[in-house]
């Protein structure tokens, strides 16, 4: 099955590919088992294939699950099948040329956003309880905003990668949505086999980059200094980020993309049996894509240089040096920020989208709050935080500490009490 769905999942750009058995006994048994679950194309689930939203890959079909579905299988989880995605996990619109363009819940001349688009809209739908998804510099963060749900990428390396087609050993990590923070920490927990989170500190204080602040859509605005308003009781201090910013967005690309070609080789040559060389080559040319295909096909006759991969990882240690220091001179619990400068696109606007009255790359404008703390690895919980008056979400993100991810959920709790209690 590619395109089409069963009656009760009537959004066929939603999903590539559904456990039919299981599906069906998810009905019968409905109320009795644990949460049922969507999973991004790229990630591994036995039975299926692991197409990555590029159909030449349809005949990579996953023997076993990749780690976090199977912790997730063995916690009790129904897994229903896979999501749509954008193409290799390469944009944040989702609008895929094979499997068909994701849509926003209640508005389908919008983007449900991206990569990890089809989980995320799936969840808002409320047809799977949970969604896993990947996030490189967004990928979790962004969709969780665009469709009013919430979304957690946790630190880098908190959960296991194995199983994957991903773009970054860097910044590639699993992650998560739902439609409540409750389900998003007991997910975790399966996942890691962690205690119980505990309670918050008693005294909140959270950063704000000042430099997240500038040259949003005034309905995106108004709905953050909403709701911060409403954490009264919080500490909340202006930071400058100046020179992690800085550092980040100069490493962002040339990291990725000499990190993809090796992670796409080894894919292409498993999928297609030919050597990674020209397995490479057979998947760009199979890209139906074309903002995806065009990266790719640049990044071939362009390389990246092994000296400005170095140059780019020195400027992301120097990066997460500087962001340290200043969690230890400000004495903050995380930052706080608008997810996205927007809400969802318009669909047909494609790659370039208006904004504030001009046109402008989708893919800077989406990420552009969101990609400095994946270069970071830092753990991000991504919170609804209201609806424009169109009915469009907005959502939140509470950036936490590396490798600090139970604190991060901790104050989470606590602030969404506030916010969305």
């Amino acid at each position: 099955m590619s395109t089409d769905s069963p009656a009760k999942f009537p959004f066929p750009g939603d999903w590539i590919d559904l456990a039919e058995q299981e599906t069906e006994a998810v009905h019968e048994t409905e109320g009795t088992a644990g949460p049922t679950v969507t999973v991004k194309a790229n990630i591994a689930v036995r039975g299926l294939p692991r197409t990555a939203g590029c159909a030449a890959l349809a005949g990579d079909v996953a023997s076993e699950d990749a780690p976090v579905v199977a912790a997730l299988r063995r916690g009790g989880a129904r897994i229903l099948g896979t999501s749509n995605m954008h193409e290799l996990a390469f944009g944040i619109t989702s609008d895929n040329a094979s499997y068909g363009p994701v849509t926003l819940p209640g508005h389908p001349d919008r983007s449900a956003g991206g990569s990890s688009g089809g989980s995320a809209a799936i969840v808002a739908r409320g047809h799977a309880d949970l969604g896993v998804g990947t996030d490189t510099g967004g990928s979790v963060s962004i969709p969780a905003a665009l469709n009013g749900i919430y979304g957690f990428r946790p630190s880098t390396g908190r959960y296991p990668t194995d199983g994957l087609v991903g773009l970054s050993f860097t910044r590639d990590t699993p992650g998560l949505f739902a439609r409540s923070l409750a389900d998003v920490i007991e997910a975790d927990a399966t996942i890691t086999s962690r205690g119980e989170l505990g309670e918050p500190p008693s005294h909140l204080r959270v950063g704000v980059p000042q430099e997240y602040l500038f040259d949003l859509d005034p309905e995106i605005e108004a709905l953050f200094i909403a709701a911060i308003e409403r954490l009264d009781d919080v500490e909340i201090v202006l930071v400058e980020w100046g020179s992690v910013l800085e550092n980040t967005r100069a490493a962002e690309m040339p990291v990725v993309l000499w990190e993809a070609v090796g992670l796409l080789s080894e894919v292409a040559a498993t999928a297609f049996g030919a050597p990674a060389e020209a397995a490479s080559r057979r998947l760009v040319e199979s890209v139906a894509s074309d903002d995806v295909r065009g990266i790719l096909e640049s990044t071939l006759s362009h390389p990246v240089t092994d000296e400005e991969y170095a140059e780019a990882l020195g400027s992301t240690f120097t990066a997460r040096i500087d962001n340290w220091e200043l969690h230890s001179e400000e004495g903050l619990d995380a930052l706080i920020f608008p997810t996205t400068p927007a809400a969802a696109p318009l669909l047909e606007q494609g790659q370039n989208v208006s904004h504030r009255g001009e046109r402008v790359d989708a893919f800077g404008l989406y990420t552009r709050h969101t990609g400095a703390g994946t270069m970071l690895g830092a753990p991000m919980l991504t919170i609804p935080s209201g609806r424009t008056p169109e009915g469009l979400p907005a959502g939140l993100t509470i950036q936490g500490w590396r490798d600090r991810d139970e604190e991060l959920l901790r104050l989470a709790v606590a602030l969404d009490a506030r916010i969305n209690g």
